[in-house]
């Protein structure tokens, strides 16, 4: 009995150690029951040790001498567990055909790391087996884990539950392609015939890992399989799942991994609404392209109706994203934007009709103009605003300043109507001493409507609006405006009486106010129509200039009040110079060429106009320094400006534009604008269409008339390079379809000169003359590169 268990743990021993030769002549020499119970801690069997080595020989062996080829061992390993795990089809195709259990189920309570670090002893037998990752799977979520197609293929075809689960409720096609490496073409071909395997038998697409949240879906979009994903998608897989923990769907991992082919396939499938779904922290997947660099994943997702202004929560919009990401930015977007103009006539009839989509800078859900001004806050340099250039941007621009140029016409006209009053008071008022109560009562109405004007915006956009120099100037000027139309009725009494020279301190505080209010309002009126398309690029120039002004007064600032202070000790009895402010201001004149030099350096007392030294010296240093040098910079600073402006002009002035048609659409979009019949009306002034048609010459709709005369040209000559580059296109492929003919043809004659180079005659006929091997040789040399060339 002792010398049979000897005999059985050699035997057990040597089919670990895969030693055929042994275990086969213990088994044929010295067979006993015993031999075919389990042993170890594990309670192995040699039913399971032959299985995973894949000895066919040694399973007919046991099996013939009574062997159960069902037994489990401890943790409820079957032979056919070991065989999937394994990938040997032939060792299941053997046990299948001979009853094998195929819902046999691992039954352990837990599976802990340090398992095999319990297995102690000299029965320590079956350490090399795989120990499951899980309670409860199967023989069937073995062989999909490992990636054994053909494994798979005959279990199915036995019947097996291919929506088996285990214990963590994870079923077979849920871990499809969980071993495969997207480089291997191999693996992964073995992992799409899994995927064809199991839809065909019915799985279940949509089960969801608990633990992500992914479906077998997530998992061919990531690993880039175009024909597993189309597979489950046609099987009825849902593409919309979100994962748990980062709330990715497929479209955001297929823009990542950048496989056009997937992507294609997925957009063709979910809705576009769902185009610009985000993550958990706002990320859309047109963002996931931008930072992976995937040029033709963004393209397509753009192409679809992705938005090229959705933000992430910090406030990443997608085109900083392009611009960081993409290389050559521009040149990229302006071959989208190209994209979006087209014609759909011959493209040599100029009559024929141009269309235009604006979806891709007004998608849907947004505001119309949410992409221009995400363009203008993500562009760094002037390279990136030359994108506003774009013919279609320009058309947009132009149609929607055609619709909102009636608020702001309407601001421009209270303000003139504001200005004329309060000039036209003063003139009354000053001149003739006449209250005239019309203009104070037009005065009060628009200095009202500005004041409520200017708080709406700041209420509405505080960051704004607050930050802006004409809030404020504007808000001063209505202020001011508003205090003189209801104090100054005394003043006229005064000028009738003849008493206005008076001083009274509350009449020159009104004529103060009067004369700052009278400024500050023309100021703000030519701020008003700088905005206007047709001016803005002149009072680009002049705030170009007068930025510039004060940049270098600030720098020189010290200089001036130096020479300001050096004159009021010097000249102490000029009256221009008597106080230190009188002294700054005539030095700041004098800068202009106003010296009057006789008066300063007059001798009265002796009648001598001879300079002192230093008064000389301190004179000459003030005609060199500020007189020539600062003034000859700031001029020279700001015609070289000019110049620059007269190069970007035409940018800045679109970037102006846009910037005024965005705050317009802002303001009016905000909720107190949502009543009924003003919420219509202000949307039938908002909105532009998002796809227009007309012809460059004809009759087009008279709401496009006002598209300038260039904008349409460079529309139509880009709807011509639009239509001459599809059909290049569809040229190529004919000619690549020719030249593919043409290769298989010359080939064809290429065989055939091989095989006709010693060719016999038929017995009837008589040898053929020498075949010249040099005339052969030379004629297949030709082939060859005609082939080369296509």
């Amino acid at each position: 009995m002792a010398a049979s268990n000897e005999d059985h743990v050699r035997m057990i021993t040597a089919l670990e150690n895969d030693d055929v030769e042994t275990a086969t002549r213990i088994i044929t020499e010295k067979f006993d029951k015993k031999f075919l119970q389990s042993t170890g801690i594990l309670r192995v069997t040699a039913v399971h040790l032959a299985a995973w080595h894949g000895r066919l020989e040694l399973l007919d062996l046991l099996y013939k001498n009574g062997a159960d080829i069902n037994t489990t061992d401890k943790i409820g390993r079957c032979a056919l567990f070991h065989a999937a795990h394994r990938g040997n089809s032939e060792v299941v195709k053997w046990l299948l055909q001979r009853g094998s259990f195929t819902d046999t189920k691992v039954n352990v309570d837990s599976c802990s790391k340090d398992f095999r670090k319990s297995i102690r002893g000299p029965y320590s037998i079956g350490q090399q087996l795989p120990i499951p990752e899980c309670w409860g799977r199967t023989a069937l979520h073995q062989a999909v884990k490992n990636n054994h197609s053909e494994v798979v293929k005959l279990l199915v075809n036995a019947n097996t539950d291919v929506n088996v689960q285990d214990e963590r409720g994870i079923t077979p096609l849920l871990l499809a392609g969980s071993s495969v490496i997207q480089k291997d073409s191999i693996e992964m071909s073995k992992f799409v015939d899994i995927i064809e395997i199991l839809v065909s038998a019915k799985a279940s697409l949509n089960v969801i890992d608990p633990n992500t949240g992914a479906t077998a879906l997530h998992h061919a979009t990531i690993l880039g399989s175009s024909l597993a994903t189309k597979r489950l998608i046609d099987g009825g897989a849902c593409p919309l799942y979100q994962c748990n923990n980062t709330g990715s769907t497929l479209l955001h991992f297929a823009a990542s991994v950048g496989n056009i082919d997937t992507l294609l396939i997925l957009l063709e499938a979910i809705p576009r609404d769902y185009i610009d779904i985000q993550d958990k922290i706002n990320r859309t997947p047109l963002h996931r392209a931008s930072y992976s660099g995937h040029i033709e994943c963004v393209r397509a997702l753009i192409n679809f109706g992705g938005n090229l202004a959705a933000r992430t929560k910090v406030g990443v919009t997608v085109i900083d994203a392009i611009f960081a990401h993409i290389p050559k930015p521009v040149l990229f977007l302006q071959n989208i934007l190209d994209s979006w103009v087209g014609r759909n006539n011959n493209y040599t009839d100029r009559y024929s009709y141009i269309t235009i989509n604006f979806d891709i800078l007004a998608p849907k859900g947004e505001l119309q103009m949410g992409v221009i001004n995400s363009l203008i806050a993500a562009a760094s340099d002037m390279e990136h605003l030359t994108l506003l250039q774009h013919p279609l941007v320009e058309t947009f621009l132009w149609l929607k300043w055609s619709k909102l140029r009636v608020f702001f016409l309407s601001l421009v006209f209270v303000h003139a109507l504001l200005i004329l009053s309060l000039s036209g008071y003063s003139i009354m008022l000053l001149q003739y001493g006449i209250d005239s109560v019309l203009l104070r009562a037009i005065l009060t109405c628009c200095s009202c409507f500005l004041l409520f004007h200017n708080m709406v915006q700041v209420l509405m956009l505080p960051r704004y609006y607050l930050k802006r120099c004409e809030t404020w100037l504007s808000f001063a000027c209505a202020a001011m405006s508003l205090v003189i139309s209801l104090n100054t009725a005394n003043i006229a009494i005064q000028v009738k009486k003849g008493t206005l020279n008076l001083p009274q301190q509350s009449s020159q505080w009104m004529l103060r106010f009067l004369s700052v209010s009278i400024l500050l309002g023309w100021i703000q009126m030519m701020l008003l129509i700088g905005r206007l398309p047709i001016c803005g690029y002149y009072a680009l120039m002049f705030s170009t200039v007068l930025k510039n002004i004060l940049k270098v007064l600030l720098a020189f600032v010290c200089l001036i009040v130096g020479f300001a202070l050096s004159f009021f000790v010097l000249f102490p009895e000029n009256d221009q110079f008597r106080n230190s402010w009188r002294a700054v201001v005539k030095t700041v004149v004098m800068m202009m060429g106003e010296y009057e030099y006789g008066a300063l350096f007059s001798d009265t007392k002796n009648g001598s106009s001879f300079l002192p030294a230093m008064d000389g010296v301190v004179f000459l240093a003030f005609v060199v320094l500020a007189s020539i040098v600062l003034m000859n910079l700031m001029i020279g600073l700001a015609v070289n400006d000019i110049q620059g402006l007269v190069k970007e002009g035409h940018i800045r002035q679109l970037l102006k534009q846009a910037e005024f048609i965005g705050h317009i659409e802002m303001l009016t979009s905000h909720r107190i604008f949502r009543n009924n019949w003003l919420h219509w009306l202000i949307e039938s002034r908002r909105n532009i269409p998002t796809k227009i048609t007309f012809r460059y010459y004809g009759n087009y709709p008279k709401s496009y008339l006002s598209i300038p005369t260039m904008l349409r040209e460079a529309l139509f000559l880009l709807a011509s390079k639009q239509s001459l580059r599809n059909k290049s296109l569809v040229t190529n492929v004919a000619q690549e379809n020719n030249h593919t003919q043409l290769a298989a043809l010359l080939e064809e004659v290429l065989l055939r000169l091989k095989t006709s180079s010693y060719h016999t005659t038929t017995s009837t006929r008589k040898i053929s003359k020498p075949f010249n091997m040099f005339k052969l040789v030379r004629r297949r040399k030709i082939i060859h590169k005609n082939i080369k060339k296509i």
